[in-house]
């Protein structure tokens, strides 16, 4: 089976059943220091309503390859259904990269199934399931993997399961790990970003009119509450969903800096950048710079006036 495999996904298929103008920022604008870089955002208007679900391009550098000279790693952080312009400024994104690692738990050299074609296994079904509900776009059938530039950069599948059972891990384990997560903190003294949702509400959503778009403010309003994902799989103990395959992205990222590569874009779930973020730090010397953000979802009412 080959998928993207990063929490995000994994929780919405779970919850379910499972032009450079979207820019949010001049990208030519003068850098300046993050100390702690959001990688995913309910961008909202004055009145508090939700506009879009984005995600972010954090800038690290302060490094120089064998040759002198100064080299970048960015960031790019997805989710992996999103409107077909999210997807296009992605591919022409890409283009301006030495090297994409990107994830995608399956063989070596594995062929990226073709756009169109009949999902593979339960999460595969899912996640094109979940893109037909929300009128969105699924991420292997939008992102060009074709390019020179593009490098693998995740586990096999046998990798991967022998991480879990390593860890003793199975799917099961770690879906009640994510649910213990969410309970304790709707529990606890934590704020609460997330609205609850009522028996009306899901009525409304299921039977309502405009059911796309109330569907995907309640999903983006969930999304956007990174706290419980890095909590859950994140943290000292790690996981094999999120740590193990980073330490395989991260091997990759330092044999391409010492074959003299002078950018590199890890193309990761958000759910796997805050780990990214600590270990670009403390293991390659390279700090945040500057921060991009792109519309992944268009949450506005067509029916009101233009933010």
């Amino acid at each position: 089976m080959r998928t993207l495999l990063s929490p995000l996904s994994f929780f919405a298929c779970l919850a379910i059943a499972s032009t450079l103008s979207v820019f949010g920022a001049d990208p030519t604008s003068k850098p300046e220091t993050l100390e702690a870089p959001q990688f995913l955002r309910l961008h909202r208007n004055k009145a508090g309503g939700p506009v879009a679900l984005e995600t972010a391009i954090v800038r690290y550098s302060d490094r120089q390859n064998q040759a002198g000279q100064t080299v970048h790693v960015d960031l790019i952080a997805a989710v992996h259904i999103g409107e077909r312009k999210y997807f296009s400024t992605l591919n022409r994104l890409f283009e301006t990269y030495d090297a994409v690692l990107y994830e995608l738990v399956a063989p070596p050299n594995a062929r990226i199934p073709q756009a169109g074609g009949k999902p593979s296994g339960a999460i595969g079904t899912a996640q094109q399931g979940l893109t037909k509900l929300l009128g969105l776009q699924f991420q292997l059938d939008e992102i060009n993997y074709k390019p020179q530039n593009f490098v693998h950069a995740d586990l096999s599948p046998r990798q991967f399961s022998a991480a879990m059972q390593r860890r003793g891990e199975s799917w099961w384990t770690m879906f009640s790990k994510l649910m213990q997560e969410s309970m304790d903190r709707a529990n606890g003294d934590e704020k609460k970003n997330s609205p609850d949702l009522s028996f009306g509400d899901l009525f409304g959503i299921v039977f309502g009119s405009n059911r796309e778009l109330r569907m995907k403010r309640l999903l983006a309003e969930q999304f956007s509450d990174m706290e419980i994902l890095t909590s859950a799989f994140g943290g000292e103990d790690g996981s094999s969903l999120i740590t193990d395959r980073n330490t395989a992205a991260l091997s990759v990222l330092r044999q391409q800096l010492q074959n003299g590569v002078k950018s590199v874009a890890i193309f990761y779930g958000a759910a796997h950048m805050h780990d990214f973020d600590q270990r670009l730090r403390k293991d390659f010397n390279l700090e945040p710079t500057e921060a991009v953000w792109l519309e992944a979802w268009n949450l506005r009412d067509p029916a009101q006036q233009p933010e």
